[in-house]
């Protein structure tokens, strides 16, 4: 067991991100499990890692138990963790993590754990994510034919994620990704009328889908005539939530060879928060096979809870 000298934890999150951690730590033991066997050396790489614990208010008493409500803080354990319990191991794991108090946290629990092969990244996670790639061992293997393989986790803060760190991905050949796409952010940027989008947002819508593309994809020219029958014309958002998630699935798919239906996770307050996606542009037949049954695995166990909102 995987053990932290943590003594306070990352705030953040709910029943969703219990949902979240749940399903792509499925995932991880099957990944691990398939390929245990065939001589790969197989990494975890976590480019959002934060602490490695998180801290959650946990509510107890109540009416329906006959004493006062109380509010306690409880300690959980987050993606980090999660990671260094699966069985079989990931034979080295990668925490890059950007701010230095988190990664602080990070490295204690690197240290309480001598016996695994750990590495504390401190940076942003792009930048990381570029430098881990394009250099040894991963700068040596010629896409799927070497033994590297990796589960990458891209679990950002908002927006994080750039589109030239996912070309990067299915370039390797050699990576499953399972990506949190932030649906509930992406929407929140993408204002009703077009002309309400400044110059900032549509830089990070850019970045996030990897084109410009989606001013005409997402939006569709309004004409109005007023009392003088003069015309004006404007651009109006004229999708909702599923089809701004769809186009996001369709963008993936450019540069994926396989692209998962997504696990919506979702809360009382805030509705659709995120989509959860499992990416590959592995070219083997037989390894996008067993991602897919690695992923029904997932939407078997995990779908139906994901589709029920959960705490705020």
């Amino acid at each position: 067991m995987a053990t932290s000298s943590i003594e306070q934890g990352h705030a953040f999150g709910g029943a969703w991100t219990e949902l979240k951690l749940s399903a792509v730590s499925y995932y991880f033991g099957f990944f691990t499990k398939v390929l245990k066997e065939r001589s790969f050396d197989l990494w975890y790489i976590d480019a959002f890692a934060g602490s490695g614990t998180r801290t959650e208010q946990v509510s107890s008493g109540g009416l329906l138990e006959g004493r006062l409500e109380e509010v306690e803080q409880q300690e959980l354990a987050g993606s980090v963790l999660k990671a260094l319990d699966i069985e079989p191991p990931f034979k080295k794991l990668v925490f890059i993590e950007g701010h230095r108090g988190r990664f602080r946290e990070l490295d204690a629990i690197r240290t309480a754990n001598p016996d695994r092969h750990i590495e504390c990244r401190h940076g942003e996670a792009n930048e990381q994510l570029q430098q881990i790639f394009t250099s040894p061992p991963w700068s040596g293997q010629y896409g799927s034919k070497g033994k590297l393989r990796a589960v990458v986790f891209l679990d950002p803060y908002g927006m994080n994620v750039e589109w030239k760190t996912l070309e990067l991905l299915a370039k390797t050949q050699s990576v499953d990704v399972w990506y949190l796409f932030p649906i509930n952010a992406v929407t929140r940027q993408l204002a009703i009328d077009l002309d309400k989008v400044d110059k900032h947002k549509q830089r990070s819508l850019d970045s996030i889908f990897g084109t410009t593309d989606w001013r005409s994809e997402l939006y569709a020219p309004r004409t109005n005539g007023d009392l003088f029958d003069m015309i004006t014309s404007r651009s109006d958002r004229d999708v909702g939530v599923h089809q701004i998630e769809r186009y996001a699935q369709e963008r993936l798919g450019t540069i994926f060879r396989y692209v998962s239906e997504p696990l919506p996770l979702l809360a009382n307050s805030r509705g659709h928060l995120f989509s959860l996606f499992c990416l590959s542009n592995s070219d083997s037949d037989r390894a996008v096979d067993l991602i897919k049954k690695g992923v029904a695995g997932v939407m078997k166990n995990y779908g139906p809870a994901s589709h029920r909102r959960s705490c705020p």
